[in-house]
């Protein structure tokens, strides 16, 4: 049986000998180990980025959505995208007609610039809400309020902000009843949330929430609504 002494020594001989075969091995191996190490943050990080998004409306509230709300597959995507719009129609329907559901609320969102004097911020969350969501939302008010049934009614210009909108357009003062802009639209503030942070390098606390109504009002009556039922 060869000693450690031999062991070491024909390695090294087998390594002065092929040299080149023995610095792509090494650099393979590393290569191997190195991409599975970002593989599995990657996938810890998405896994993170799915809890947190779960996380903000209960482990007991399901969506109902035109189009998937994760993407694996592109063809999915492309196939959902014949699907039906659901509606302020199908929205009251299932408030109605669902005995099981405790709540019945509903979103939509997109994106846009939002402006305060000289300051400006540029793909900005905007999220349009039914007023029951607070009881659907998990996430936290800081400050103010929630709007009310009859300021979603009416299409009111109020809104509650993110804290990184809270950090860049109010960093030394109230933001209660101040106002924001976006194109020639000027809304109140009437709340702040609780500071979320980020997922993936991604700003979680981007965000603007408006009632569903004006929302539909601003941004056209033909957006596709995300229904989110708690059981």
């Amino acid at each position: 049986m060869l000693g450690v002494n031999d062991n070491l020594r024909l390695a090294v001989e087998a390594f002065n000998a092929h040299k080149l075969r023995a610095v792509l091995t090494v650099l393979g191996l590393t290569m191997g180990v190195t991409t599975l190490i970002t593989v599995m943050t990657l996938v810890q990080g998405a896994n993170l980025y799915v809890e947190q998004k779960i996380a903000n409306l209960g482990t007991n509230v399901f969506r109902l959505a035109k189009t998937p709300f994760a993407v694996v597959d592109f063809t999915v995507i492309v196939k959902s995208l014949k699907n039906k719009n659901i509606d302020v129609s199908d929205y009251r329907a299932v408030t109605e007609l669902c005995r099981a559901c405790e709540q019945v609320g509903a979103s939509a969102n997109g994106t846009l610039s939002l402006q305060r004097g000289n300051k400006q911020t540029d793909d900005t969350t905007i999220i349009g809400y039914t007023p029951n969501m607070i009881e659907i939302d998990t996430r936290t008010l800081d400050l103010g309020r929630y709007f009310t049934p009859g300021e979603d009614r009416h299409a009111a210009y109020v809104c509650i902000i993110g804290a990184s909108l809270v950090d860049q357009f109010f960093p030394t003062e109230n933001p209660i009843g101040q106002t924001i802009r976006t194109g020639s639209l000027e809304f109140t503030v009437i709340g702040t949330y609780q500071k979320l942070g980020s997922v993936l390098g991604q700003d979680q606390d981007n965000f603007v929430v408006i009632p569903l109504t004006t929302y539909l009002k601003v941004r056209g009556s033909r957006t596709s609504l995300t229904l989110e039922i708690k059981a």
